[in-house]
């Protein structure tokens, strides 16, 4: 995607809502990929921010750039839509990681030198 338009909205079940603005009309607001927003507290009075997806990408077919977007709609009477202020940074990096996961390939070991056929694990006693 091109430059990202970000928002914050309070959907109508009352979940602080972020995501990248898709489309949006006077009525309308297409997000891709929204995520929720929960804050808890933690036991040394420190606030700990998450973002969770409300739809995970894992069930969404790749788009042709090898992509899983997810886009909903919310008519914008239903919804409250944040305005005049900035989102940090770090939340930004954080939907970021969340939506757009880098995977690493998991690589089998090498064999110790000199070692060239596999290990054989032997699953039933002859």
């Amino acid at each position: 995607m091109p430059d990202k338009t970000y928002t914050t909205f309070i959907d109508t079940a009352g979940r602080t809502l972020f995501g990248s603005v898709h489309a949006e009309t006077d009525n309308k607001l297409t997000v891709c990929n929204p995520v929720m927003i929960t804050v808890q507290q933690q036991e040394n009075g420190q606030m700990a921010v998450q973002l969770f997806p409300l739809f995970f990408a894992e069930f969404v077919v790749e788009d042709s750039d090898k992509k899983r977007y997810n886009y909903f709609t919310y008519d914008k009477s239903s919804i409250a839509l944040g305005t005049n202020f900035a989102i940090e940074p770090r939340i930004i990096e954080q939907y970021e990681k969340v939506t757009n996961p880098v995977l690493v390939p998991n690589e089998q070991p090498a064999p110790p030198a000199g070692d060239t056929d596999p290990e054989v694990v032997k699953l039933f006693d002859e």
